[in-house]
């Protein structure tokens, strides 16, 4: 398979029948307007994408009533799936604020399908609300820089303020170096 078939999907004859290999779909975010997200998902969907937008029934009283409604898990927020080369016609979208990106990427953040998977089995299976809270950074856990002139360096947590945390990096043998930085600069890096 040359360089331009790999790009673009390839077309090929099996057992008399026309068999296209697909691209690799990724999930990505989407960021909608305020109370949209419903709307924005069909609309995506009757593009021919396959979205999810994460709800919850809740039930809620009323002095004369009760009723059972869905709540929105993660507000602003649809999940599309889609491949690379196609992801970039949804932001052109009116309807779509913007894709979401990882900290100093230019291209759209991927979630993977197993992350995914295990999302929407915990919403099909829970008994109770479910919330979501960012990766909080603590002391001792190893980062990487990727904004600004220190962009690409590794480093641990050796200290944490409200808005900054101290980024250390270590030599041999003499101590080391560290450096303030915006938490928002910073990501985790697996080890």
């Amino acid at each position: 398979m040359n360089a331009s078939n790999e790009k673009r999907g390839v077309e090929t004859i099996v057992n008399g029948a026309i068999v296209r290999e697909a691209y690799p779909k990724n999930w990505y975010v989407a960021q909608v307007q305020m109370k949209c997200e419903k709307k924005t998902a069909q609309k995506l969907s009757a593009l021919g994408y396959e979205t999810f937008v994460p709800v919850q029934s809740e039930i809620h009283q009323w002095s004369d009533r009760r009723k059972k409604v869905e709540k929105i898990v993660i507000p602003l927020v649809v999940f599309v799936r889609s491949d690379e080369e196609t992801v970039k016609e949804i932001e052109k979208l009116s309807f779509v604020y913007r894709l979401l990106r990882a900290p100093g990427d230019c291209k759209p953040a991927k979630i993977p399908c197993e992350q995914m998977d295990q999302f929407k089995f915990m919403l099909g299976n829970c008994d109770s609300e479910i919330t979501l809270e960012s990766l909080e950074i603590k002391k001792g856990d190893r980062v990487r820089i990727v904004r600004g002139n220190l962009k690409g360096l590794e480093g641990f947590i050796t200290g944490i303020s409200d808005s900054k945390s101290k980024v250390s990096i270590v030599i041999d043998y003499i101590g080391c170096a560290s450096i303030k930085i915006d938490k928002t600069d910073l990501v985790l890096v697996k080890e």
